[in-house]
């Protein structure tokens, strides 16, 4: 029994060890104090992350995280990351923060917490301006084009619209060749991809037609730290009012940022 009870502690620190226990949370002053924030970006993700022509990091979060070290004042290590190591990258201490396309959604929030977004998105529908759309139901006996495995599957699958046939593509780029090339009648996609087509297409007016979804996205970082979250706020609310956000989202989205909502 002794032995046993000796025993338990060590049995109890090797499970914390291999189970990856989240490492202790850098504060405002401990970062400062370092003098560099390490921020977790992705840059397989245009336009929000992708290296340049010059082989250098860029893209919307890219500027959205250097403006962050800037304000810190602190040198800037970006830290790539994907989709799925986001959180891990958080919970284990390796970034500060992540600004990486980072969606705001509940089942993420069990795990980090969000700053207030730093811009969004929309879902829309999107075909030859000639084409009556105005609702989802106008879908109705159309060929409409999804990138598969995205929420826009998953939606307009769960619309049942009756009579529309939803063809799923591999990605974006291919979904967006089945309209250009009138393999389908519409797509569904996000906006600022809906801003790039048009651009590359001019003659071929695509428009806008309906908006099925609203999304934002928002610095991710380690729960526990309010200080550190109302850091955040207070930056992004001083350069949404100032201009420089909309500037930045403008630059990659070529396309005005909505109105961005708060906590």
């Amino acid at each position: 029994m002794k032995i046993r009870n000796l025993l338990m502690p060590l049995v109890a620190m090797a499970i914390a060890v291999g189970t990856g226990t989240a490492a202790p949370a850098a504060s405002l002053d401990e970062i400062i104090a370092r003098k560099k924030v390490m921020i977790g970006v992705d840059l397989s993700v245009p336009p929000f992350g992708i290296t340049n022509e010059q082989m250098q990091p860029d893209g919307l979060d890219v500027d959205v995280a250097k403006l962050l070290a800037k304000d810190l004042g602190v040198e800037l290590e970006l830290v790539p990351v994907t989709g799925q190591s986001r959180i891990p990258s958080l919970q284990t201490g390796k970034v500060d923060f992540v600004v990486a396309s980072f969606g705001i959604y509940t089942e993420r929030a069990l795990s980090v917490a969000f700053s207030n977004p730093y811009g969004g998105h929309k879902s829309i529908i999107i075909a030859p301006q000639d084409t009556a759309i105005a609702s989802l139901d106008d879908l109705k006996g159309k060929r409409v084009g999804v990138p598969r495995g995205t929420a826009h599957e998953k939606i307009l699958s769960e619309a049942k619209i009756e009579g529309m046939d939803l063809v799923r593509f591999d990605d974006d780029s291919t979904t967006i060749n089945a309209l250009v090339s009138g393999q389908v009648d519409a797509i569904g996609t996000v906006n600022y991809i809906a801003a790039q087509l048009q651009e590359r297409y001019p003659d071929s007016k695509f428009e806008e037609k309906v908006t099925y979804l609203q999304s934002f996205y928002g610095v991710g970082l380690r729960r526990g730290d309010p200080d550190l979250l109302h850091w955040l706020n207070t930056v992004l609310f001083v350069h949404k009012q100032n201009g420089e956000l909309g500037t930045i989202y403008e630059k990659w989205m070529k396309t005005p940022m909505p109105e961005l909502p708060s906590f």
